[in-house]
């Protein structure tokens, strides 16, 4: 037998949520969220997610995570491995990260992945590179 939550009890009794405590509609997308400039970058990224590949194109890179554009995304809290190098280098950087944005149409492409785990080399290499860019 299925219940009705709309029924329930609790919550005929809760107290409203005051204006105050409510955002704004679509309040949270017109906020910036990084912690870190943006850097627009055209680059090839090579993700591992288990045994599966992936080549991925960035749209843009920062010191918190990548932006990967026109990419059929994985689900929000999915974790990758990430190897890439940077223009002007051979080093080759891994990290790992967790997607943390996708696009809220049903059919979007995009992914937003914030870095969980960067090497202290990687990070000081990443952060020249967003310097001079």
């Amino acid at each position: 037998m299925t219940t009705d939550r709309r029924r329930n009890e609790r919550r005929k009794s809760a107290a409203p949520i005051s204006a105050e405590r409510r955002a704004p509609s679509g309040e949270r997308r017109q906020t910036d969220r990084r912690q870190s400039a943006r850097t627009p970058l055209d680059l090839w990224v090579e993700e591992e997610k288990g045994n599966e590949l992936y080549f991925r194109r960035t749209g843009n890179l920062s010191m918190g995570g990548i932006y990967f554009e026109q990419t059929i995304p994985h689900a929000l809290g999915t974790r990758v491995k990430l190897r890439f190098s940077l223009p002007g280098s051979s080093e080759i950087i891994e990290a790992t990260g967790e997607i943390v944005n996708t696009p809220s149409e049903k059919n979007g492409l995009g992914m937003g992945l914030r870095f969980l785990e960067v090497s202290a080399d990687a990070q000081r290499h990443l952060e020249t590179f967003l310097q001079r860019a």
